[in-house]
């Protein structure tokens, strides 16, 4: 009966995600907003003071063994290739912790494609990120990890915040619909397939657009 359910739910989320997988990012903010403008100067600043990834990752202690199994899986060669092109200039700011989960089976990959696309990227944890988290929240109002910025030079020119957008309208739309267990479950095995697909595909999506145009700052949730 276990293995049943386990496979009525893992099917639940397969055709979700299929469904899912064409919902578009949230609309550009302007980079004007006083909120954004004080957050982007914010970023830069918190940037010197964020550890490479490889210090991060030494430093997990909860779940650690997935931490390091998500950290060793490759990536698709063309996002790398992609990023890569976007990528001049390009940094990455991540705030994060190692007990969230969405930050569990994200950060690992990005870390793993900004390594290949030769982009620099420095982590800090939610405490010292507070204030940058606030300024890009969640659809439904929330600050939370893991929040990356894309930085180009002294500006702030992109977010993207807590999962991907295919994951996280599916979340938000079923969260009253069915047991926090459950939601919980259902989350975690389309994580375990997607392996960072998606969340990958949204930030190469953005620095391409930012690497077009500096002017504005897209943000994808």
């Amino acid at each position: 009966m276990r293995i049943m359910r386990y496979l009525k739910a893992r099917i639940s989320v397969l055709l979700a995600a299929s469904m899912l997988l064409t919902v578009p990012a949230l609309p550009t903010v302007a980079a004007d907003d006083p909120v954004q403008s004080a957050a982007a100067s914010d970023s830069v600043a918190m940037y010197a003071r964020g550890v490479p990834w490889d210090q991060f990752l030494a430093s997990t202690r909860v779940q650690r063994e997935t931490w390091l199994k998500n950290a060793g899986r490759e990536v698709p060669p063309g996002l790398t290739d992609r990023f890569k092109r976007a990528g001049d200039g390009l940094r990455l700011l991540v705030i994060t912790a190692d007990w969230c989960p969405d930050s569990l089976h994200s950060v690992p990959y990005i870390a793993r494609l900004a390594a290949g696309a030769g982009v620099d990227m420095r982590l800090v944890d939610f405490k010292t990120g507070k204030a940058i988290m606030e300024a890009h929240r969640t659809p439904d109002g929330r600050a939370s990890t893991p929040t990356v910025i894309l930085l180009r030079g002294d500006q702030e020119v992109a977010a993207w915040v807590e999962r991907p957008a295919s994951l996280q309208w599916w979340y938000l739309g079923m969260a009253d619909a069915i047991s926090d267990e459950e939601l919980l479950e259902r989350k975690m095995s389309w994580y375990d397939w997607n392996r960072g697909s998606d969340a990958l595909t949204e930030i190469v999506v953005l620095a391409e657009q930012t690497a077009k145009k500096t002017g504005s700052a897209p943000r994808s949730h």
